[in-house]
């Protein structure tokens, strides 16, 4: 009897490691799953070199690991949720970005991960790809959200997600983590910042498996 209760009582401590986690799950096709909640003050800058202050300040961007291959690929299956700025919350988007500020997002790029530019959007999804190296400033090129390039992402390059539809990200090769987040800036132009007063919270869920 005593060993049957201390095999369940182990039996239970591990199930509740495993349901505590909820890092990443095998999803039988050579890849991985995914789910993180992503806080509207998340700031993907924070990614990069410097520290919080420097880099906009906000909340440090929620992550997944993974092991370095070539030939993954991202995709989301599915994001939740809806977020706001400017603190009164008077009117959510969600992840493919609302018009707030006059609906142009131009934010100049910081510690080394590269900033991000859309003619007719702000406060939408991005990632950032890194590797185990640090970012070293300026990073590369930014981006405009509706370039092509947003699906070839280089590491420490944000790019835009938005509810992911559709979308096949390519990973970089040497890329073992990717950062979620938002790219904002006061009034969304220049240095990043002003996330402070953002509130909300999506719910991405998505995998990185082979091509």
């Amino acid at each position: 009897m005593m060993n049957i209760r201390l095999g369940f009582s182990v039996f239970l401590i591990l199930a509740a490691l495993g349901f505590g986690c909820n890092l990443k799950k095998s999803n039988g096709t050579g890849g991985q799953d995914f789910t993180l909640k992503i806080n509207a003050r998340a700031n993907v800058f924070r990614a990069g070199a410097g520290d919080a202050e420097s880099n906009g300040g906000g909340e440090a961007a929620p992550f997944i690991t993974f092991d370095p291959r070539s030939g993954n690929v991202l995709i989301f299956s599915i994001v939740n949720g809806g977020v706001s700025c400017c603190g009164g919350g008077e009117a959510f988007n969600d992840a493919d970005g609302g018009t707030f500020a006059g609906g142009v997002t131009d934010v100049e790029s910081a510690g080394g991960i590269s900033g991000i530019t859309h003619p007719d959007r702000t406060m939408f999804l991005v990632g950032v790809f890194t590797d185990n190296s640090t970012a070293k400033p300026p990073g590369p090129k930014r981006l405009d959200a509706n370039d092509p390039k947003n699906l070839t992402p280089e590491l420490f390059q944000t790019f835009f997600i938005g509810t992911g539809k559709g979308k096949q990200i390519q990973v970089p090769p040497a890329a073992t983590r990717l950062v979620l987040g938002f790219a904002d800036a006061y009034n969304f132009s220049g240095p990043p910042g002003a996330y402070d007063d953002n509130v909300g919270e999506l719910t991405a869920n998505f995998s990185i498996k082979p091509r």
